[in-house]
């Protein structure tokens, strides 16, 4: 679960280029990535052409250190060795992070729009970071937003704070060591007490300039935000928001998506959420899914990925998929991998994991070979 987040990190397409700024996969501060990050923005210089109701746009160098913070908290970046993160890595290896690379070098000239939009692949590709990042918190506030179709701003951060915050953080606690425990217990024991606290000040202006106000707009208002940007919400004017039928409708089980445990999350966001994302897809055949998981296994290594864990190899091979207008759900796709393991049980080595899943330890596996 993401702890730390900030009130103007709204915009995932931000933090599309920060991968693409530490593509050396050298150690950088996050101050220099951060410096780096507001130099290249800064010049774009049509901001004033986006709508006044974007949020989360960076204008400040404050703004562009607060993105680089939370490309952390969804190990876009690794904390502890100040190089790229599982998910940064992940970026890198689509073929999407092409346009932000010719961005960055100058080959190319986007908008402010056109770095803020995600397509639909990218879209995909944060749902499962902020699934995996953000779990159990993320799933319990889409499961309300799809309950409640439309509501405001100062609804959801009522609720969300009160009900969804507590609850999610006392999920962690089963999950957690024992040396993180006693933080945990101490933030649900203030989280149990926040509606009583904002019950208690009944001057609306009084209530605003409180630091538990403080709080609650630092972590609520980002995460809608970011619903919007995947396609979940909708923002119908200043401060209210709907969901977006076009992506929700035929999923019956989203609602149930805070009862699921990560793994049935993440199964779930690319069995039935990618098939409702994209349109007009073709079912890959077991060949085209064999290359692919060759190719996705050989752009996860060249970044330093090895021993590979089966199920990002899987989830990375299926986002390639999508890219080539294809789609191989993960069961279709790990079949195939079993297949090619049973066939070159000399070029294909696994492992148990620590963590229970099972490691690609080495794929010697050539697309002719196939």
């Amino acid at each position: 679960m993401i702890l730390e987040t900030h009130g103007d990190t709204c915009r995932l397409g931000y933090l599309r280029l920060i991968p693409c700024i530490m593509e050396d996969d050298e150690p950088r501060s996050f101050d220099f990535i951060s410096s780096i990050l507001y130099d290249i923005v800064k010049n774009v210089g049509d901001i004033e052409s986006i709508s006044r109701n974007t949020v989360g746009l960076i204008t400040r160098a404050v703004n562009a250190r607060n993105y680089v913070t939370l490309a952390a908290e969804i190990n876009m970046i690794d904390r502890k060795t100040q190089k790229l993160g599982l998910f940064g890595k992940i970026y890198l290896i689509l073929n999407s992070s092409e346009l932000i690379r010719d961005f960055i070098e100058g080959r190319l000239h986007l908008s402010v729009k056109e770095l803020i939009t995600l397509n639909d692949v990218e879209r995909l590709y944060f749902l499962w970071a902020l699934m995996f990042s953000d779990h159990p918190f993320i799933e319990a506030i889409i499961s309300w937003v799809v309950e409640k179709e439309k509501f405001t701003r100062q609804e959801a951060m009522n609720y969300i704070m009160e009900e969804a915050y507590p609850a999610s953080l006392r999920k962690l606690l089963s999950i957690h060591p024992e040396s993180r425990r006693k933080s945990i217990e101490l933030e649900i024991s203030e989280a149990e007490r926040f509606r009583e606290k904002r019950l208690s000040i009944r001057d609306k202006t009084e209530w605003i300039k409180t630091s538990l106000y403080a709080k609650y707009r630092h972590i609520v208002p980002p995460r809608l935000e970011w619903l919007v940007d995947i396609g979940i919400l909708r923002r119908d004017g200043r401060g209210k928001y709907s969901l977006d039928e076009r992506l929700i409708r035929g999923l019956d089980k989203i609602s149930k998506l805070s009862k699921m445990s990560l793994h049935k999350v993440e199964e779930y966001v690319f069995e039935e959420f990618s098939k409702a994302m994209f349109s007009g897809l073709r079912n890959a055949g077991r060949y085209e899914i064999s290359r692919t998981i060759i190719e996705a296994y050989n752009k996860l290594e060249k970044h330093g990925l090895r021993p590979i864990r089966l199920d990002y190899l899987e989830k990375v091979t299926a986002l390639l998929l999508l890219e080539k207008k294809t789609y191989g759900n993960i069961s279709m796709i790990h079949d195939v991998f079993n297949s090619l393991a049973i066939r070159f049980p000399d070029k294909i080595y696994i492992s148990p994991a620590p963590s229970g899943s099972v490691n690609v330890a080495k794929m010697d596996l050539t697309e002719t070979e196939i």
